[in-house]
């Protein structure tokens, strides 16, 4: 017969077994403790370099910081700079922002002017020495104006009106002067939301006489416009349906209010079209041969340079 026991007998292999498991355990945990510890060290370094960097006291400490939490600077040193800006701002009698604090201007005033003949809303204006020529625009969105009115700036007066030429529009003309001739071109004709107009025309601001142009090749509303060497510009504006941007470019050669050519001439068309945009046109000689480099930048939305070569007072791309 075969005697049994109450304790089981364990061969090598198993006790083998069981140390390699013990063994893999604890390296496990010594694993998974070590990454802890790691982690808890970076977090602790990281908060000490945000705390030295933060801190009042340190150099690189940025002067905004107290700012951005509506928090005074508990340090004497800082303080004193503080109620120095607040008396300098006390005495001028202005709070400014810190971007433009230490850039010199003057203070300039406003003056109020004698009030206008009519109500206007969309209409242009054009400054020639000390007149200002008020065209058309909107009196009620059923009425538009077909006159020009004229301010004097030296007497403080209105006076001077005339009426303007039954096919010219009525808002967002595109305007320019070359010191005593106007230059209208395209816009919107009607009241309301009608559709814009080809047509173009000349003033002479002195005889108050009107001349026509040859009409754009399309009509716009409120083009950029420009004289530049001898040549009218108009470029951008909205299209017919009034809310695609056009990016057509055209020139037209005039002179002392005179028309030089009989169409407008097709020129580089530009990058992002619009209404209601400036132009302003910087030139600059880059070479004997005639080559200008010029910087156009239209109503602040996108700025470009354009090489042209120059001839007299037309130039050709």
């Amino acid at each position: 017969m075969v005697r049994l026991t109450g304790k089981q007998q364990h061969t090598p292999g198993t006790i083998r077994f069981l140390l390699i498991c013990i063994g893999i355990g604890l390296l496990l945990i010594g694993l998974i403790a070590d990454i802890f510890w790691a982690s808890s060290s970076r977090f602790k370094l990281s908060s000490l370099s945000i705390s030295n960097n933060w801190s009042p006291h340190s150099s690189d400490f940025p002067a905004t910081f107290p700012l951005m939490f509506n928090e005074p600077l508990n340090s004497s040193a800082n303080q004193k700079p503080k109620e120095k800006h607040v008396k300098e701002k006390s005495k001028d009698g202005r709070v400014l922002s810190a971007t433009f604090a230490d850039l010199p201007a003057p203070q300039l005033k406003w003056e109020k002017m004698a009030p206008a003949p009519v109500p206007r809303l969309d209409g242009a204006a054009i400054q020639i020495k000390n007149l200002l020529f008020v065209f058309a625009g909107y009196g009620t969105i059923d009425h538009v104006h077909s006159h020009v009115d004229i301010y004097n700036f030296t007497d403080n007066t209105w006076g001077g009106r005339f009426d303007m030429p039954k096919e010219m529009a009525h808002s967002h003309l595109g305007m320019v002067t070359d010191g005593r001739y106007i230059y209208i071109v395209t816009g919107q004709y009607g009241p309301q939301c009608r559709g814009p107009t080809a047509h173009t025309f000349v003033l002479d601001t002195e005889t108050k006489k009107w001349s026509d142009m040859p009409p754009l090749p399309v009509p716009r509303y409120a083009p950029a416009t420009q004289l530049w060497r001898g040549r009218l510009h108009v470029m951008g504006g909205s299209k017919e349906n009034r809310h695609t941007p056009g990016l057509e470019h055209w020139s037209l050669a005039v002179k002392d209010g005179k028309v030089l050519e009989t169409e407008w001439r097709n020129e580089i068309p530009i990058p992002r079209g619009g209404p209601h945009r400036l132009l302003v046109i910087q030139c600059d000689y880059v070479s004997p041969t005639g080559i200008f480099k010029c910087f156009l930048v239209c109503g602040g939305s996108f700025a470009y340079t354009l090489m042209r070569i120059c001839f007299g007072n037309n130039y050709q791309t």
